[in-house]
């Protein structure tokens, strides 16, 4: 079963070679297309075919069957809608998917660049600076270019932008923008194929480290069950440290399965638009809601910093106000959202951030979470405060 991440909102068409799902799939046979996520989606026979477009070219990213289809996708009226963690993907149906996608892919380094600049253009949530152009046309790459030319020349355009979540991945490697420096952690078991750490100090006070907030598990439901376990075995004891410093991925779904530990009531966190050439679109709110069992009521300090990022900081946005919880460390990235990823003619990827994250009073934000004590070792100054 693959969930592939497509157009920076999980398209959980789920990808089933073994068990096409042609039945499951059958009203929603068809083409159609995503304006906000820059994506077609043809259904045909129980295979889907997923693909990805911009001004520069359309290509396909993934395809297979279509089993649990039926779990995601509804139809309202004319429109098919995607329904992920809070999102709303709306698509329009065609006809036939434009001939450009259907033709050969063109994959050397100057189409791979425009393809990169194009997608940069019309889907970064801050738009381009006003340098932008005169990089682009600077640092096109030769016809000829090879691997290490055309990443020199991506990265030109791209390091410009200074921030810690554009990110470009080509052969293996990863390259970021701006990478927050390393996060020290204490001495501590590893589990969950490298995402968490856990620990504890005295009798009193449990500590816990996420490293990313998905892909504990090859299956999304059992890495979801991995991250409530570690949890609910951390709040077992009379204090808590959740550390966030180094958190710069993962999904949703699992940072407000963490949070519902400890909100009182249902909330909403924030109201999610997605960037296009169009300009803002929205696409859902996130929302959480406590646990029937109740909600923990031991001390809680969550360590940030400028590598907390995206869903980490959305974790933050839902339970840093709470009475018992104090956020230490330094200002948080300012990306409060999962990245768009999206796939480039050559096979790398480019990770950028796409949405425009506001709270339920209409306060975008963008200039990074500030914690409640600034701190240059918040790990001591929590275990000052929890007597650990």
């Amino acid at each position: 079963m693959i969930r592939r991440l497509v157009g920076g909102a999980f398209v959980a068409v789920l990808l089933v070679a073994c068990n096409p799902g042609a039945r499951e799939a059958e009203p929603f046979e068809g083409n159609w297309r995503s304006e906000v996520w820059g994506t077609y989606l043809s259904i045909s026979g129980g295979s889907a075919e997923i693909f990805e477009y911009s001004s520069a070219q359309c290509f396909a990213v993934a395809n297979g069957g279509t089993r649990g289809i039926a779990e995601v996708l509804a139809l309202e009226g004319d429109d098919l809608l995607l329904t992920d963690a809070g999102r709303t993907v709306r698509f329009d149906q065609l006809e036939f998917l434009p001939e450009e996608c259907l033709a050969e892919v063109t994959a050397d380094p100057v189409a791979t660049f425009d393809v990169l600049t194009a997608t940069i253009e019309e889907r970064y949530v801050r738009g381009v600076d006003d340098g932008w152009p005169a990089r682009v046309e600077a640092s096109r790459p030769e016809f000829d270019a090879d691997e290490e030319a055309l990443l020199e020349a991506m990265v030109a355009v791209l390091a410009p932008l200074g921030r810690s979540d554009v990110r470009l991945a080509s052969g293996g490697q990863t390259w970021v923008a701006d990478a927050p420096d390393r996060v020290v952690f204490p001495e501590a078991s590893t589990f969950g194929d490298g995402g968490m750490l856990r620990g504890s100090f005295g009798e009193g006070v449990s500590y816990l480290a996420f490293l990313r907030l998905s892909a504990f598990a090859d299956d999304p439901e059992k890495s979801q069950r991995l991250a409530a376990d570690a949890v609910d075995h951390a709040l077992t004891k009379e204090s808590f440290i959740l550390d966030l410093r180094g958190s710069d991925g993962g999904s949703i779904d699992h940072a407000m399965l963490i949070a519902s530990r400890f909100v009182p009531t249902d909330r909403v966190v924030a109201n999610l638009s997605a960037r296009h050439p169009g300009g803002f679109a929205p696409i859902g709110e996130v929302t959480v809601r406590p646990l029937p069992t109740g909600t923990y009521a031991g001390r809680v300090t969550v360590l940030v910093g400028p590598g907390t990022i995206g869903v980490a900081e959305l974790l933050v946005a839902a339970i840093g106000n709470l009475d018992g919880v104090t956020v230490i460390g330094q200002p948080t990235a300012g990306s409060t959202g999962p990245g768009m990823v999206r796939f480039l003619p050559n096979g790398w990827s480019v990770g950028f951030p796409n949405l425009k994250v506001t709270t339920g009073d209409g306060t975008e934000m963008a200039g990074g979470i500030t914690p409640h004590l600034i701190s240059t070792d918040p790990l001591s100054t929590a275990l000052e405060i929890l007597g650990g």
